[in-house]
Formats: structure tokens, sequence, C-alpha cells
């Protein structure tokens, strides 16, 4: 049997620096958009997030992408 993956949605990720904890380590956190095409171009969200990134007050540290798919036997 093929496993067929559909995918249903994505979501966009920024991670910053919010603060430093108590051993001094980075605290990092995460603001997420959701409702980004499923189609999108991994390029082009790189391109976005890079630019929101620029847009927070807080130090930026990176992008991701989460996808959510079904997958069915066929």
């Amino acid at each position: 049997m093929a496993v067929v993956s559909t995918p249903l949605s994505s979501a966009l990720g920024i991670k910053f620096k919010s603060g430093v904890d108590s051993a001094g380590k980075d605290i990092i956190k995460t603001k997420k958009f959701s409702n980004v095409k499923v189609t999108a171009a991994p390029d082009k969200l790189l391109e976005i997030g890079t630019a929101l990134g620029s847009l927070l007050k807080n130090e930026f540290v990176s992008v991701s992408r989460s996808d959510d798919s079904i997958l069915v036997n066929e």
C-alpha cells in the first residue's frame, strides 16, 4: 500500500530572544503566524520571516515553518 500525504495547514514561526534567565542563558520565544498557504515557497517564507523579524524590538533568531498533513493508505 502506498501512503499519501495531504497537506492541511502551514504556519510561519519567528524565533527571538526575549531575555536572559537566572543562569545567564538566552530565553527564546516563538511568534507563530497561522493560515500560511501550504503551497508557499520556502524562499518566500524565509524572506517574509526575516523581514518581520527585523521589525521586532527583541533580537531576531530564526524563521521556521510548521506543516500539518494527513496520512492515508491508498
